[in-house]
């Protein structure tokens, strides 16, 4: 089905356009159905919808619909999940997870469609015929698929599935979303509803020249990771491949594959929007946007040579022109502008700043930002900013107000720093278990400033 939208659009401009958001439903455009869970944008700039009533594509001008039906060998299921886009030897493909299969479309075009079988557990190795999440790694020719009893990926060896019980194991089944890091290899595995002590994200790594050599997972669960909550429903990897994790008590960066180490959470008390994180997109030009369940948060922030800065939250919501306040998905345009998945239809947002009616900002420019973890054994590493350029001493100081280690004494540049304490003593003798003191003292040319904070070390 294909139709042409020039009148039908000249209809509603006046009343869909709202700041920097031009907004589509199934009044107004080709979408299948108004709660759209998955938006991806091709290599030649068409946007496809994956919706609760089917998949819908949009070529700026042209829409087309495709819905179930076995005869034609289109789409597995009308309720769409997720989507990846492809570009392998077979040339451009559509990987469309749905909650009875997979479908798989190659696309020339948006009415040139080269459909197959739909994967299922009947006809396939798929590990369940509920898929939720789908990622692809072009460069290892792999396709990942999420559901909740696991994870499966296809590849030219055939399939392979992960779930606790598989070698290596999963640390939970419960699949939510799938991120790719391509240029390490490392998959990341999002997964929900295992409590803290198993459930959170399952580390993966393929090689290249053998899909078939997995490293066993590392966890990101409560005691491995600064995640917020364990039930993990969105992941990004950005270009530097830094992970960012939305969960249903904020979003973690977490800038390196140590487990435990260099984590950054964001909450409603650091001005999101809303804690219920479904979604997140690093767009080219650096910002990080946040999609939740309350509303889209714009989140501009700076790095500094060893982490962030500053940071402000703009938040948009319907009342800003927004389709919906439920934010399932968000993908960047070829020309750099972005499209929404809401659970109220698709919005186009064109505008570099939009309403900003509530903004807020956090500056943190001088002190400790904590210890990780803690309490402690044997050791944890503090992370700290400093405002300018000046001489710093870190000291270890304990409740008797006795200095017991000095971990940095040295002049250091503006910026945020990390040093890890290995809870020993100046001596060389492990420092006994109690409370310690950790002080920072800076000299700069904007005076003397100091701060401290308390950890906890545990033999």
């Amino acid at each position: 089905m294909k139709f042409s939208i020039f009148l039908i659009l000249l209809l509603h401009t006046l009343l869909l356009f709202a700041g920097d958001f031009t907004n589509y439903d199934t009044s107004n455009s080709g979408l299948a159905g108004n709660k759209v869970k998955a938006v991806v944008v091709d290599a030649n700039g068409n946007k496809w919808f994956g919706t609760d009533q089917g998949l819908s594509a949009f070529d700026g001008v042209n829409w087309v619909v495709y819905v179930k039906d076995d005869q034609k060998q289109t789409l597995a299921d009308n309720d769409i999940n997720d989507l990846a886009f492809d570009v392998g030897d077979r040339g451009p493909e559509l990987w469309i997870a749905t909650a009875n299969g997979v479908s798989v479309m190659g696309i020339a075009s948006i009415d040139a469609v080269t459909k197959a079988t739909p994967y299922r557990v009947d006809n396939t190795d798929l590990i369940d015929n509920m898929v939720t999440a789908a990622a692809v790694d072009t460069l290892r020719g792999e396709r990942w698929f999420g559901t909740p009893k696991g994870v499966s990926r296809f590849s030219a060896s055939g399939w392979r599935n992960f779930d606790m019980n598989s070698t290596p194991p999963l640390a939970w089944s419960n699949v939510t979303a799938i991120g790719v890091d391509a240029d390490s290899g490392w998959k990341y595995i999002c997964t929900k509803g295992g409590g803290d002590e198993m459930n959170g994200v399952s580390r993966l790594r393929t090689t290249m020249g053998d899909v078939d050599a997995i490293t066993a997972p590392s966890p990101y669960n409560y005691e491995w990771s600064g995640l917020l909550s364990m039930d993990v429903y969105a992941v990004f990897v950005d270009a530097d491949g830094a992970q960012w994790f939305g969960t249903d008590a904020g979003f973690a960066y977490h800038d390196t594959t140590e487990t435990k180490a260099y984590w950054d959470v964001f909450t409603t008390e650091e001005g999101l929007i809303d804690d219920n994180v479904r979604a997140i997109l690093k767009s080219d030009d650096g910002m990080a946007w946040i999609g939740t369940l309350g509303g889209l948060d714009r989140f501009d922030y700076q790095f500094g040579e060893y982490g962030i800065e500053t940071w402000k939250f703009t938040h948009f919501t319907t009342a800003d022109g927004l389709a919906g306040d439920e934010v399932y998905d968000i993908a960047q345009d070829l020309d750099g502008t972005l499209w929404i998945a809401t659970n109220n239809g698709v919005s186009h947002y064109t505008g570099k700043t939009a309403v900003e009616k509530q903004e807020n900002a956090a500056v943190k420019s001088f002190g400790l930002v904590g210890n990780y973890p803690n309490p402690f054994n044997p050791a944890t590493t503090i992370t700290y900013r400093l405002a300018a350029h000046g001489h710093v001493r870190l000291m270890i100081v304990n409740m008797r107000g006795e200095r017991v280690r000095t971990l940095v004494s040295t002049n250091q540049s503006r910026g945020r720093h990390r040093s890890t304490w290995n809870g020993r003593l100046t001596d060389g003798r492990p420092a006994p278990t109690g409370i310690y003191m950790v002080v920072l003292d800076v000299a700069s040319d904007e005076g003397l400033m100091r701060d401290s904070i308390k950890m906890l070390l545990v033999r």
